[in-house]
């Protein structure tokens, strides 16, 4: 059988060039969805890339602790070495990790941990898709039986291009990979994010504008479009010194997203950026005291949330929804309890701490 090729400077690759040469790399099937806590695992019983081992985000490449509210810190390095060496990581083969987001919601990830260490790593552009759509073989049912584990590691075994938040750099360029409505609210939080806001003076880079879907699934941008859109959104922050890239700090909400941005950075030659991987969901949770109360002091209020953010669920109306205020329904609504009800969708309740000091609770309750 043929040796697959290298892809010198490559992150990403077509499932067309590696269709025949599958052999020749060791397969993780990375696919995660914020919302829906089983999705990797249900997808993966469905179909996943024939001899694909199942990466679970949460627990093989995450170290979840009740001491910190970030929601994907990075495990112990020694730990995940263990893991690498039990699933056949080694320098023999190169590994290829795949999602159903084009990375962004878990084969980047894998990509960063493992690249970080010196492991020759690839991500599918297009994931799971695009892998079908090229005839590659899929299966169904039970992960297989790993292969043998590893004794030797000839990699790192420190993670390269790491901040922890401590270590950032106080004037560095931060960037944030979320998308604009979570990037940029304010009195409420979206998604899967604590508090409402970003990292004081971070620069907005969604790992979605990186995508198209011309067949009903995500895909890289030509080349040229994505180094227009990245040096366009950090132009105001390093000018035309591309060089100052690898001197960046690329955030997202639990350091995931990021390394989407990361990875297409360095594919493009642009540089090498730090992750700093606790991200929004650990940075709002060390200063939550003081950020709350800015945005009060800000924005005149402070939204907490009792249910899930439904922020795909159209806007409250009061013409529309039935309101209750602390728990009575209330046809007639004060200016101050108007413009806190512009920001709930239908389906949410929150307790809203006014500048004022009046404290109430507003339910938005779905019509039939």
């Amino acid at each position: 059988m043929p040796v697959a090729a290298k892809h010198p400077g490559k992150v990403f690759v077509k499932a067309s060039a590696v269709k025949d040469y599958l052999g020749d790399y060791r397969i993780f099937d990375c696919r995660y969805n914020l919302a829906v806590k089983d999705h990797g695992t249900v997808e993966f019983a469905k179909a996943h890339v024939q001899g694909a081992t199942r990466v679970d985000v949460d627990e093989d490449l995450s170290a979840i602790t009740k001491s910190s509210t970030a929601r994907h810190p990075l495990p112990p390095c020694e730990k995940f070495i263990s893991w690498c060496k039990a699933n056949g990581i080694s320098d023999k083969k190169p590994v290829l990790c795949y999602d159903d987001e084009c990375g962004a919601m878990g084969a980047c990830r894998l990509w960063w941990m493992l690249d970080a260490l010196g492991v020759e790593t690839y991500v599918v552009d297009g994931g799971a898709q695009a892998c079908k759509a090229a005839g590659i073989a899929m299966e169904s049912g039970e992960p297989p039986a790993p292969p043998p584990p590893t004794s030797e590691w000839p990699f790192r075994t420190a993670y390269a291009h790491h901040y922890v938040v401590g270590e950032i750099p106080p004037n560095a360029v931060i960037t944030d990979a979320r998308v604009p409505q979570r990037f940029n609210s304010t009195v409420r939080p979206y998604a899967a994010d604590p508090l409402p806001g970003h990292i004081e003076g971070a620069v907005n880079l969604p790992y979605n504008m990186h995508l198209v879907q011309p067949d009903g699934y995500p895909v890289l941008r030509e080349e040229s479009e994505l180094r227009e859109n990245i040096l366009d959104a950090l132009r105001g922050s390093i000018g035309s010194d591309t060089a100052g890239l690898s001197k960046c700090v690329f955030s997202c909400g639990s350091g995931l997203s990021a390394c989407i941005n990361i990875a297409l950075v360095q594919q493009l030659g642009l540089g090498h950026p730090y992750l700093y991987c606790g991200s929004w969901s650990e940075y709002c949770g060390l200063f939550r005291f003081p950020m709350l109360r800015s945005i009060v002091n800000d924005y005149g209020m402070y939204i907490q949330l009792h249910t899930p953010s439904l922020g795909d669920n159209p806007k409250a109306d009061a013409a529309v929804h039935t309101i209750e205020v602390d728990g009575t329904p209330s046809k007639s609504l004060d200016a101050e309890l108007t413009s806190a009800l512009a920001h709930l969708h239908a389906g949410e309740k929150g307790t809203v701490y006014f500048k004022s000091g009046r404290v109430a609770t507003i339910e938005v309750i779905k019509t039939a």
